[in-house]
């Protein structure tokens, strides 16, 4: 009798973490992306940005998740000489606060990431917002669940010419499992993005000429690199 109750829990807390997809996307094609020829990541200096968001809470984890997808596919993070992350991000930040031209509360545009990264040194220019992103409780039966959605954002940025090379827009509603153990609502948010982040760059990826390519960035690789963001 124990057994077979053990097993039903179980399956209970399986059910509960079973996740429930439905996203939807549009934005550019990776063969769009592919008629500009674009060099090998190695050769590219990349400038990240903070991704917008209305209460600023989740505006670095679109540029921790980023920042590791970049660093798979084996680009290179401006400004040059950065000794970490943390310091790419530092002088990122300041070098956007300095930025005359640009309104400080302001979501930013093409114009802003190309004219900044520029003085970053950079050649490509990542930057997004959030329209949505949250949790949410929800029932099902008598468990627990927490359901997330996503309306995430997603440009790259040519510095040179100020051009739009890629764009995606990606809305995700899912339930992110739950039963008798509900993940906490920042975890939820945080599988949400890499999720649709690794997606955007598996795209990108396809555009590349031939590349290494590392293992596929996690939700825990990207707490752990908030944490040093935040220091």
């Amino acid at each position: 009798m124990r057994g077979i109750l053990a097993c039903m829990v179980l399956g209970l807390c399986l059910l509960g973490s079973m996740p429930v997809l439905a996203a939807e996307r549009e934005g550019s094609l990776p063969q769009e992306l592919a008629a500009t020829q674009p060099p090998p990541p190695n050769e590219i200096y990349v400038a990240v940005f903070p991704f917008w968001s209305r209460d600023e809470r989740q505006s670095e984890i679109g540029r921790a998740c980023s920042m590791l997808n970049l660093m798979r596919h084996g680009f290179r993070m401006a400004p040059k000489g950065s000794l970490s992350l943390a310091a790419v991000a530092r002088r990122t930040d300041t070098a956007l606060r300095r930025d005359p031209e640009r309104e400080p509360l302001a979501r930013l545009q093409p114009e802003d990431v190309a004219r900044v990264g520029k003085v970053l040194g950079a050649q490509w220019a990542v930057y997004g917002e959030f329209g949505e992103l949250y949790t949410e409780s929800e029932k099902d039966g008598i468990l627990r669940r927490k359901a997330g959605v996503l309306d995430l954002r997603f440009q790259l940025v040519d510095v040179a010419s100020g051009e739009v090379l890629y764009w995606s827009r990606i809305r995700d509603t899912s339930s992110a499992g739950g039963g008798l153990w509900a993940p906490r609502a920042t975890s939820v948010e945080r599988k949400l993005v890499t999720r649709a982040i690794n997606s955007i760059f598996d795209d990108i990826a396809t555009a590349l000429p031939e590349h290494y390519t590392g293992g596929e960035v996690t939700s825990e690789e990207v707490r752990q690199l908030l944490e040093v963001l935040e220091k």
